[in-house]
């Protein structure tokens, strides 16, 4: 493996075809009729142009993780589990859902044996974290 981000003529053109699609979101812009609507995609553009290196670092650095969001992607397993049938009954229920995510959720951010973990805290002996 050993690369860090993309050659740089890649890099290159993703970043012009970036520019090149708010450029035409800025044409489109001026075509739309609706007062809120227009201020609201200008707002979005300026956004996007404004902080263009943010949002295409992960291109430049392969160990910036593309969402940059950890908190959102672990939130959005229990958000699944109370859309699903049933969801989450009692309050308890989801507690216990989300204790058990917690503990999970940080032996594998620390990659550490999850089954392993688990069966020591089961047993009464602490994993160590």
């Amino acid at each position: 493996m050993g690369v860090s981000s993309f050659p740089t003529e890649t890099l290159r053109e993703y970043e012009e075809e970036y520019f090149s699609l708010l450029e035409k979101g800025t044409k489109e812009n001026e075509t739309t009729s609706h007062k809120y609507a227009k201020q609201d995609e200008k707002t979005l553009l300026n956004r996007m142009e404004k902080y263009s290196h943010n949002h295409l670092l992960f291109l430049h650095d392969f160990s910036v993780p593309f969402d940059d969001n950890i908190s959102e992607r672990d939130l959005r397993k229990a958000k699944n589990r109370q859309k699903m049938a049933g969801g989450f009954r009692k309050a308890s229920g989801s507690e216990m859902y989300c204790s058990i995510m917690t503990v999970i959720e940080t032996l594998k951010k620390r990659k550490m044996e999850i089954i392993k973990n688990l069966k020591k805290l089961f047993t009464g002996t602490p994993a160590i974290f």
